[in-house]
């Protein structure tokens, strides 16, 4: 007859100790430890795939914006806050105030790691993006941990996305 299984006792037939062999327990620790290390790989490229949501996200609505700009025939303006961005429309007395917009247009942070570079063909100091009923030409770059990218705004409206300085793997 076969013994259920856990009841095994250690040190023969008359000690009545229960437990598991040292073999078992290293077999589960090691099973215990694969299965965590899966884990962390698949957290570490969830963080890289959001990051890279982000960024196309960013381009998709800056698009958005020029196409928005050009059918209402009002400026529209993104803001670049340090850790984020955010859209503002002129109001009658010529003054930018938040837009609040559908959800597309809402408000975002930047990923933890990244952060703008340089930004031509905006409006200087104010680091906006205006635009109008002509889309504005304009290149912006963000810095992210695979090195720095380039957002290029063509006057079609169209936004381009490429590596501007990669970091090699």
């Amino acid at each position: 007859m076969r013994e259920p299984i856990g009841t095994r006792t250690r040190g023969g037939p008359h000690t009545g100790v229960a437990g598991f062999t040292l073999i078992e327990v290293l077999v589960v620790l090691t099973i215990v430890g694969l299965v965590l290390s899966g884990v962390s790989w698949s957290v570490e490229a969830l963080r890289h795939r959001d990051g890279d949501l982000a960024l196309e996200r960013l381009r998709q609505v800056l698009e958005a914006t020029a196409e928005r700009a050009q059918i209402r025939g009002q400026p529209i303006a993104i803001e670049l806050l340090p850790d984020g961005y955010r859209f503002s429309v002129l109001d009658p007395d010529g003054r930018w105030i938040a837009w609040e917009a559908p959800p597309v247009f809402a408000e975002r942070r930047l990923p933890e790691s990244f952060r703008w570079g340089t930004l031509s063909g905006g409006s200087g100091v104010e680091r906006r993006i205006i635009f109008g009923i002509r889309a504005p030409r304009f290149e912006l770059t963000v810095h992210t941990p695979k090195g720095t990218l380039r957002y290029t705004g063509r006057s079609t409206g169209a936004v381009l996305l490429e590596a501007h300085n990669a970091v090699p793997s």
